[in-house]
């Protein structure tokens, strides 16, 4: 892995709420012809953030590779000289690489060699590259920023960009983008799903308050009990989770809201969880909204900086966030916890296998009550808050329909089998 600890990707939060991706130098100073390019293509087009924190996290990669090869791009862009073939090639390689945040991994440097031209490259081992996937989005936004930037540095030398350099540009690109992986479309098979019945039953035991096998301290049990209940009932994503508030509750009428609040002023997250899914109200069971009651009465009221804010979940544990909002780090320890005290039970347990888990009971509960397929899926479209017809369902019911199919199969094999002798 490559130490890159001279630049990084920081977020900040403006006044208003907007949070905003910059790419700094190892003086702390944003750079700027990042800094313009994803404020024109990305912000500017009202993209995420994410969005452009992943642009700029792929153009940290091309600056590293520019200053581990000893190639400054803005003045070859100026005097037009476009990366060629072999350091291309030299890229491709890189953009495989994991970036490391220290120093701790030594880089091992070769020298290839054609004609007077040479670049360097690094020896890689399986586990120091990135998914196909991964290196397929870096270049494609690495290609994204040459073009523009080549582009850019030439018209500011000779005030317009000719055919011929024009030419050369889209040449060094398209030799670039030509090197992307294929897009892989994972197994099915292979593919995350819900919990077990029997997996369901020893989480939902094991997050009661006194469980013998409770990893959590008495002061965060209720908060965590809580928070597996309204992933495993609703169906939440973790954003959606962390970005709830007290008056999303109606306690009288037992409803829930999940609204989108993009760049939310009063959020002090630097990195705000949201909703990406369609605003929709959610009815609760007498149990499920008691149990929130009771958290934001008996516990959440007994900390100070709670009562600065509406968000629901809040940091229990003590120290300077103690009441302040959940973070999305603090929700990931949480369910770092339940997998390390059941690592063979609970090890791939997260946020989203919750939601396929609300998605397979849900299944089962329309087969049970014999709604329709297009029925069910106007519903389970609307309560995960997905666009109504948009197939995303699908993702989301493949254990259930494996045991639909198991069912059926066996079904199919038994009409007319009695035995081997029959």
């Amino acid at each position: 892995m490559l130490d890159s600890n001279k630049y990084s990707v920081r977020q900040i939060s403006f006044s208003n709420g907007e949070r905003y991706p910059l790419l700094f130098d190892e003086y702390g100073q944003p750079l700027w012809f990042p800094t313009l390019f994803a404020t024109t293509h990305f912000r500017n087009a009202s993209k995420a953030s994410n969005t452009m924190t992943a642009a700029l996290s792929a153009i940290r990669v091309l600056i590293t590779w520019s200053d581990f090869s000893g190639i400054n791009l803005e003045l070859r862009f100026a005097r037009r000289a476009f990366l060629n073939e072999l350091e291309i090639e030299s890229l491709w390689r890189h953009t495989q690489t994991k970036i490391a945040d220290s120093g701790e991994q030594q880089l091992i440097l070769i020298r290839i060699k054609r004609g007077q031209e040479a670049a360097r490259g690094m020896v890689q081992t399986a586990d120091s590259r990135v998914s196909g996937m991964t290196h397929y989005i870096r270049i494609s936004y690495i290609a994204d920023y040459l073009e523009w930037f080549a582009i850019r540095i030439v018209e500011r030398e000779a005030k317009s960009v000719d055919e011929v350099a024009l030419e050369q540009i889209k040449r060094m690109v398209k030799s670039l983008r030509s090197r992307r992986p294929q897009k892989s479309h994972p197994s099915a098979i292979f593919a995350r799903r819900g919990l077990t019945e029997s997996q369901q039953k020893m989480l939902l035991e094991m997050v009661k308050r006194g469980s013998v096998n409770n990893p959590f301290s008495s002061a965060q049990q209720g908060r965590n009990q809580l928070i597996v209940l309204l992933l495993y009932f609703l169906g939440l994503r973790a954003g959606e989770l962390l970005a709830l508030r007290i008056s999303d509750f109606n306690f009288q009428e037992n409803t829930l809201l999940v609204a989108r609040r993009h760049d939310n002023p009063n959020d002090s997250r630097t990195y705000q969880p949201v909703v990406k899914t369609a605003d929709r109200r959610i009815a609760l069971s007498d149990g499920l909204i008691s149990a929130v009651w009771d958290y934001v009465r008996h516990e959440r009221s007994k900390l100070p900086a709670a009562k600065k804010h509406e968000f629901l979940f809040v940091t229990h544990q003590a120290g300077p966030f103690k009441g302040m909002p959940l973070s999305i780090k603090g929700l990931a320890k949480i369910f770092f916890e339940i997998q390390s005290a059941m690592p063979n039970e609970l090890g791939g347990l997260s946020p989203h296998v919750l939601r396929h888990t609300a998605n397979d009971r849900f299944s089962a509960q329309m087969d049970k009550n014999g709604v329709g397929s297009a029925e069910e899926e106007k519903l389970r479209s609307y309560l995960m808050g997905w666009k109504e017809g948009s197939g995303t369902s699908a993702t989301y019911t493949r254990r259930h329909t494996e045991l639909k199919a198991k069912e059926a199969a066996l079904n199919l094999q038994s009409r007319g089998w009695k035995g081997k002798d029959d």
